[in-house]
Parts: C-alpha cells; structure tokens; sequence
C-alpha cells in the first residue's frame, strides 16, 4: 500500500524477500506502479541455470585467462563446491552448506581462504555473466590465520648459492632475481627482443596482477650486475628461441621454451650450497630489502617492484623490517643464553 513521503508517495513491493520501491508523484501513479509489479511477479521467469553449466562456462574462461597453476586451483575449488551441493539451480547455493562443507573443511587457514577466494571470484563471475543476483561468499569471514615469517636471502646465502651453480644461465638467473625484483613468472616469460633493451639499459617486466588480467608492464633499469648476467645469456643463447631464460634439456619435451616453475632448481641447490631452502619470492625480497637499506622512498620502491598500490609496498617494507628485528632479538637471547649457561651474569 502506498504511503505518504513528503511532497511524494512511496510505492512498495516485496519480492522474493527484498523490497522494491518507487518515488511517484501522486497516490495514484504509487497504486498502479505497485500493481504492474504485482503482475511481473505472476508472469513465468527464466530458470536459474544450473551450477555445473556455470562452472563449465566459468573453467572456459579461466583456462585462457589464467596460468596453469591457477587455473587447477580454482578447477580443484569448483569441484568441491559440486561435491558439496551437488547439480543444483545456481541460485540455490547457499552460504553455510559452502562455509561448512568446503571452507573449514581445509586442513589450514591458508587453504580455507584460498578456496573462500577462488569460489568469491566464482560467483562474481556468476553475478556479472549469469544473471546471479547475489554472491553467497559476500557473507563468509576470511578465517584468521597467522602471519607466516616472511624469509630474505642475506648476502651469505646468496653467495654460497652463486659458488654452487655449476652452469652459467642458472647464476645468471639467480643474478636477474636478485638485481631487478622479479616475481618469478615475470622472469621466466622474458624475451630478447620485446624485453630487453641493451641500448638504453631497461629491462621490462610484465604481470597480470589485476583484475581484468591484462598485461601490465614497468621497466626496471640495469645496473652493471644485471647487464652482464643477460649480455652473457644473450650471447650463449639457443639460436631457436628467443626466450632469455630457456629450458636447455634436449631430451625434455619443452626443450627451448620458457621454464614454467622450476622449484627443484632452487631447492635442490639450496641443499648443495647448505643454506635453508628459499622460495624464488625469497630473492624478490632480497632486492626489496637492500632498496629499504639505500633508504629509497616508499614511491621508488613501489614502481620498482611493481605493486599496484603505495599501501601493499607500505605493509610489504613493515615486514622486512619486522623480520629484521625479530632477527636481532633472536641474537640477543642467544648471546644471554651463553652468558647464563658459562654462569657470566651482568652487573
């Protein structure tokens, strides 16, 4: 029934729970506009498509617009959630059979919101292409979850790994991460000609880090260090392909092609070297931190490492230097556990 608001009259409808309503200028108008509603509402609708059309819809879009990697974590996310629900109407997804049948059922908190993530962007997607009117993630709480410590190479560390590679595009990689700040992917999809300038001494990283997933790009200069490493790639390269860093197995199917992950690498040569194994994001924050320690500016740092907002650099340098802090507490506990331990007591 409409009712008086002021100089107007509000006409009011409910439907499926949730409130439709029309500014009109007289009680009139509000009737008749509540009585088409009314009409709309008996008038047969579309159905609801089902969950498995959505997600075979949604997977599609995916495999051309994500890595590998990514691509099977959220193929793993869409097959759980089909386990849970089963091939129901999309509409008929609700929030606490997804909370409590696929979210805390994760062995960690790091699992549960990365599957709380993949199945939010699930039903965005589901929102903007599929006529969903809501996203039952919108109402579940990232579960809380420990910060894990964020390792830094040191100097020493990189030192014994660069003694220990015995071929020379392995050093020449570990040189690239260390002196340009790379995420690993942004590394391994280089190439010769679109990538690196020798003349003007730039190299240009390019990352999909955003919502649209296209490609963005930021050019990091060269010093002497990473100048030499990719000249000396350059001139021992495999004549057939242009990729600077290339798998050089010649019995591997990708034999020329580009490295995808190359994690035995790393970890196998931390092992050698006798250093504790470190992640490729590892060297990342090496370059990071000796940025902090030249006492570059938060805007500096951004741009070189290629973050979308001065707010993630800002939590990202917090953490370099919490890490470091705690490593020099740890020196000191240690050095009053000796002194207790050969009776020394401070006066």
């Amino acid at each position: 029934m409409p009712y008086k608001e002021g100089r107007y009259w509000r006409a009011k409808v409910v439907i499926n729970g949730r409130a439709k309503t029309a500014r009109c200028s007289t009680k009139k108008e509000a009737k008749a506009w509540e009585q088409q509603k009314r009409k709309e509402l008996k008038q047969p609708t579309t159905p609801m498509g089902s969950l498995l059309d959505a997600s075979t819809k949604y997977l599609k879009y995916c495999e051309v617009s994500f890595d590998r990697s990514t691509f099977t974590d959220k193929k793993k996310a869409l097959k759980e959630l089909m386990a849970a629900t089963e091939n129901i109407a999309l509409d008929m997804v609700d929030s606490g059979t997804i909370l409590n049948e696929i979210i805390m059922q994760q062995p960690t908190a790091n699992l549960a919101n990365k599957r709380r993530k993949d199945l939010h962007a699930f039903f965005e997607y589901c929102r903007e292409f599929q006529g969903l009117d809501h996203n039952p993630i919108s109402v579940i709480n990232k579960i809380p979850q420990e910060r894990r410590k964020q390792p830094v190479s040191t100097d020493g560390e990189l030192a014994k790994l660069l003694l220990k590679c015995g071929d020379r595009q392995d050093k020449n990689m570990l040189l690239a991460f260390t002196n340009s700040g790379a995420r690993r992917s942004e590394l391994f999809r280089l190439t010769f000609s679109e990538d690196v300038d020798f003349q003007e001494r730039q190299l240009r990283l390019g990352n999909k880090k955003n919502r649209v997933r296209i490609m963005r790009y930021r050019y990091i200069p060269m010093n002497d260090e990473l100048y030499n490493a990719l000249m000396d790639q350059f001139k021992h390269r495999l004549p057939q392909s242009d990729y600077v860093f290339q798998n050089r197995a010649e019995e591997h199917p990708r034999y020329g092609q580009r490295f995808t992950k190359r994690d035995k690498f790393l970890k196998d040569l931390c092992d050698k070297a006798r250093v504790k194994v470190m992640s490729y994001h590892a060297l990342r924050r090496y370059f990071a931190s000796k940025l902090i320690e030249n006492g570059e500016n938060l805007e500096t740092v951004r741009l070189l490492l290629g973050h979308a907002s001065v707010s993630t650099t800002d939590i990202y340098i917090q953490r370099l230097k919490d890490d470091r802090r705690a490593a020099v507490e740890r020196i000191n506990k240690n050095i009053a556990k000796r002194e207790k331990s050969n009776g020394i007591t401070r006066s």
